[in-house]
């Protein structure tokens, strides 16, 4: 066979057939490295009685006539895989090609020219080089197999890009190609195709146009282009934020308000006119709304919490427990209170827990004492972190101990009682506590939920099934036709069963039943398909056309709620005031311990200890404790004090291990809370709960963030709920989440997940969305604004409501051009890392209860240190909880390698002498008494004044002396550390102290380790 007489294919098919009917043919030849041997490899398996003679080698320039040696084949027993064979040669051949053949012998034993007897006359032989992966200067390109025919490029006008213009290139192209068509009205069906093609062509030019805008922050004109942009960047652009308020609730007697049966709402109650409807009283029907809602501007609130709401009428207007004192206040930065209870029958009148809400108010003027003067701006929310009973023994008054937590500290003096009037008589219960308060925030809960069906799963139209009707889909674009042909039929009227049997034959039964059509009773004649309507035919045809055109792209299926603003709020309670309240409640466990311990010991010695008792120590120091504590209980008991921290060593190493989790922002499950209880005991695992209302944060946090919030959106699919996230980038493919994307109209779009990045909604299903609406500024409505309880059902209560304090936090969305300008500024502001000093030093002054710290790095000589310095707000030593809070913050930021030391502020007391001169007629010890206030530990040394390494001045100190009244002069005499020799500080007129010390000079003389000052008078009488 003549090479130039070979057939060249693109693609070899013949290859498989040779294997089915097992014919034998060669696959390949490979020359090993010796260059005298070949591998040959079968198609299939080796024919038998090949030898020598069977094998032909041509070819070759300048080495030819090469002979066979040897052959020796090589059977696999696996029948899947091929037969080889090793073929010895004389010599080995230049780099030209070469051809081996296995052909049958000739007469006189040597290979002649017919294929061998059952091999295939077309792969019998096989092409080889000596030297295939040798170098050579050729690249040689395979010819292609049958190029296509190049027509000329016709003359197209590529800046035509709208209707028009598209529309005006189509008549000029066809008046060239098609010169006998001139008909132009626009009923013709060539005019139609011609405007379809112009519309189609404007759409996609304007799609095009519309991905280069919106793929650049600074070109980008939709919102949801934006909002993804500057995610890139970590950049949380904001939808706006619904107001939060706090709900005072009077009633006339006790109630028990189920959730989901009430809610409030702010009505304008402005006058109204004789002709109107009168005013609607405190409590109103669910059916009253609507019609409120028509006549005046009516917002609705509802409550956070989904547990039901407790009413007591004894918690209306709880008094405070001034001990007996006539001028009481509750100072500013107060976290305690002492609240006034009253004997009701076996329990007591107040019915307080961890967790409850109160609003401080005062209600009388802190002066005059009357109702009108009292200052609107003295009212205050809390959350109370614990409730403890008491008796003022001294008067058998019940009382309250209630404490909250340091971030509702009081932001003003709370006047408590007071003298006012003519005669000056005594004022009580100027201010008053408020029970029965409830959280709510603005919002209307849609009633009906919206449903979104699912489209189903689109048909594969490309790979046929096998049976009747299935058409070859490889010669033009026959299921396309077809499905334009039925789209156009059901502008008219329904698909008939001839038109769904056709569908059937060229695109199969299944694909079509997954677009959503098939057949129903086909035996009638005029039997219409399902779905019913025309409009759900159209769309399932639409879907398959889409199919054809553009196999493998699916759908997205991007529900739209219809009603709109939807309501954005943070979720509540906020995951990491349950983890922080968590983290609070197990650092105090050892302390409560060690109370717990004293108070056994004492109540010991007098009473011993009850089963109970016992039972109580056995969990916490095991049973071997257990018979000497009913034997000795006090010297047991002194000696479990002594060996306290030893005893529970173990335990406490797994406390910190929870504690450092819980301040990581870690949310600990049920699971623990049952493991403390187990190991601790139960009392320690009271609060400990998620659900718990003590861990949901302090009242200072109804002021949102609302770059956290997320929208008031839940999806149910069937007993499935679905929840919104700000992204996907963590969900798991079997999260249930979605993200709310606000578009350009003030619509919310739900995007859900792919099944890699979130869960998909299955094919066909059908979601239930619920929402509320609401939100923006709309709902921060002033201080006795929410003025209505709304009733869904059942009878209305005697009550009376009323807020306080203004509702706050309501936010309208971030604009799309403030966006864009501050998103790129946000990489600058947000620290990510603590790399210098500084940054170290600058994270640990973001936690509440730090007044400041400084930080300095220091290098070991195998590793460098990071040591930091607390110096705690108010002055005080850090106590060993926030410095280990402090830790666990910092480790979050920390470089790796950087090892952290975290620590008081190290103070250094200093030896201060002034020589004071005073003017005549003023008083030595009216001045000492001034001096000494100046220079105490609330005047100049005050820790709140000076700063970490901050030197001591002379010139500031001699300033300070001369402001007393009735000073001339002032020197300073000596300047220096205490208990340190003089350094030449006086000299040098500063003090210095090095980055982690702060100067100090209480003059305590019960402590005089803590600075002294002496003081030299001169010129007095």
């Amino acid at each position: 066979m003549s090479t130039d007489a070979e057939l060249r294919c693109g693609a070899d098919g013949r290859r498989e057939k040779v294997r089915e009917h097992r014919f034998g043919g060669v696959d390949a030849v490979e020359a090993a490295d010796d260059g005298r041997t070949l591998v040959v490899t079968f198609i299939g398996k080796a024919p038998h009685g090949v030898g020598p003679e069977n094998v032909r080698i041509d070819g070759g320039r300048r080495i030819t006539g090469i002979e066979v040696l040897r052959v020796e084949v090589e059977r696999e027993e696996d029948p899947e895989l091929d037969d080889l064979m090793r073929v010895t040669l004389d010599r080995t051949g230049d780099t030209a090609r070469y051809r081996l053949s296995i052909v049958a012998a000739d007469p006189h034993g040597r290979p002649g020219t017919e294929p061998y007897p059952g091999f295939d006359q077309r792969y019998f032989s096989a092409e080889f080089t000596f030297r295939p992966g040798g170098p050579t200067p050729f690249d040689c390109a395979e010819e292609p197999g049958c190029p296509p025919e190049v027509r000329p490029a016709p003359l197209i006008d590529y800046t035509a890009r709208d209707y028009a213009t598209l529309r005006q290139l189509l008549l000029d192209r066809l008046a060239l190609t098609t010169p006998a068509w001139t008909e132009r009205l626009a009923p013709d069906l060539g005019m139609t195709l011609v405007e379809l093609f112009a519309h189609a062509g404007d759409q996609l030019s304007y799609q095009q146009d519309a991905v280069a805008t919106e793929a650049y922050l600074d070109t980008a004109r939709r919102r949801v282009s934006v909002r993804r942009h500057v995610r890139l960047i970590d950049y949380a652009m904001h939808d706006g934020c619904n107001a939060r308020a706090f709900v005072v609730i009077g009633t006339a007697e006790d109630l028990l308000l189920e959730p989901g049966t009430f809610r409030f709402a702010a009505i304008d109650a402005r006058p109204r006119g004789p002709h109107d409807p009168p005013e609607p009283g405190p409590v109103v029907d669910e059916r009253e709304l609507g019609l409120l809602d028509e006549q005046d501007s009516v917002e609705i609130f509802e409550p956070l919490s989904g547990d039901p709401l407790r009413l007591r009428r004894a918690h209306n207007e709880i008094r405070f427990w001034t001990w007996g004192d006539e001028f009481c206040r509750l100072p500013r930065g107060a976290t305690a209170a002492t609240l006034r209870d009253e004997w009701a029958g076996e329990g007591r009148a107040l019915d307080l827990r961890p967790g409850d809400l109160l609003v401080l108010e005062e209600v009388r003027g802190a002066r005059s004492g009357t109702p009108g003067d009292a200052d609107p701006a003295h009212r205050q929310a809390v959350r109370l972190t614990s409730v403890t009973p008491g008796v003022d023994e001294l008067l058998d008054q019940p009382v309250l101990e209630v404490t909250w937590a340091r971030e509702d500290a009081l932001t003003f003096s709370l006047c408590l009682s007071t003298a006012g009037g003519f005669d000056c008589s005594p004022v009580p219960d100027v201010s008053v506590a408020r029970g029965n308060v409830v959280l709510v925030d603005h919002g209307r809960t849609q009633r009906d939920p919206e449903i979104a069906t699912v489209p189903p799963e689109p048909a594969v139209l490309p790979s046929c099934e096998p049976g009747f009707g299935c058409h070859d889909r490889t010669d033009g674009n026959e299921p396309a036709e077809l499905i334009g042909v039925l789209i156009d039929k059901t502008r008219r009227r329904s698909l008939a069963v001839k038109d769904v049997r056709e569908l059937h034959a060229v695109l199969g039964i299944a694909a079509t039943e997954r677009a959503g059509i098939g057949l129903e009773n086909a035996g009638r004649r005029r039997q219409q398909v399902v779905p019913a309507t025309t409009h759900a035919q159209a769309d399932a045809l639409r879907r398959l056309l889409a199919q054809s055109v553009y196999p493998g792209i699916k759908p997205r299926f991007r529900p739209v709620l219809q009603r709109s603003p939807v309501a954005q709020a943070v979720p509540f309670p906020v995951a990491g005031h349950i983890a922080a309240g968590q983290a609070a409640r197990l650092a105090a466990i050892p302390g409560r311990v060690q109370q717990r311990l004293v108070e056994l010991w004492r109540s010991a010695r007098e009473n011993g200890l009850n089963e109970d008792e016992i039972d109580e120590l056995t969990t916490l120091f095991s049973s071997r404790y257990t018979e000497r504590l009913r034997v000795r209980p006090v010297p047991v008991l002194r000696e479990l004090l002594h060996l306290s921290d030893e005893l529970l060593a173990a335990k406490r190493r797994r406390l910190d291990v929870l504690i450092a989790r819980a301040r990581a922002g870690t949310v600990l499950g049920s699971d623990i809370a049952w493991e403390i209880a187990c190991s601790w005991g139960l009392p320690y695992a009271e609060g400990l709960e998620p659900a718990e209302p003590v861990l949901h944060g302090p009242a200072t946090a109804v002021v949102q963030d609302p770059r956290a919030a997320l929208p008031a959106v839940r999806v149910f699919d069937g007993d499935e709920v679905w929840t919104p996230r700000r992204d996907l980038l963590r969900s798991g493919p079997r999260d249930r989440h979605f993200v709310g994307e606000l578009d350009d109209d003030g619509r919310l779009v739900l995007r859900f997940g792919d099944g890699r990045y979130g869960a998909a909604p299955k094919p066909g299903a059908r979601l239930e969305i619920g929402y509320r609406i609401g939100g923006g500024e709309a709902g921060n409505v002033g201080a006795e604004a929410i003025n209505r309880l709304v009733i869904r059902s059942g009878p209305l209560p005697a009550v009376q409501v009323r807020n306080p304090l203004p509702a706050v936090g309501g936010t309208e969305p971030e604009p799309v051009e403030q966006v864009r300008q501050l998103a790129p500024l946000d990489l600058r502001r947000t620290r990510l890392r603590a790399v210098t000093a500084e940054d170290y030093a600058a994270v640990a002054g973001e936690l509440r209860g730090v007044q400041r710290a400084a930080a300095e790095l220091r290098w070991t000589g195998s590793r460098q240190q990071v040591h930091v310095a607390i110096d705690a707000a108010g002055g005080g030593e850090p106590s060993r909880e926030l410095l280990a809070e402090v830790g666990d913050h910092l480790r979050r930021y920390r470089r790796i390698g950087h090892q952290l030391i975290v620590r008081p502020a190290q103070r250094v007391p200093l030896d201060l002498a002034l020589r004071v001169c005073a003017e005549p007629g003023h008083q030595r010890g009216q001045i000492i008494t001034e001096l000494r206030r100046v220079f105490g530990r609330r005047g100049f040394f005050h820790p709140d004044a000076l700063s970490f390494g901050e030197p001591v001045r002379v010139s500031r100190l001699v300033a300070a002396a001369t402001a007393v009244p009735g000073v001339t002069d002032a020197r300073v005499t000596r300047l220096r550390r205490l208990f340190h020799g003089d350094a030449g500080e006086l000299a040098d007129g500063l003090l210095r102290v090095h980055g982690l010390e702060i100067a100090c000079c209480d003059n305590d003389p019960e402590h005089p380790e803590n600075g002294v000052l002496a003081l030299d008078f001169g010129g007095e009488r």
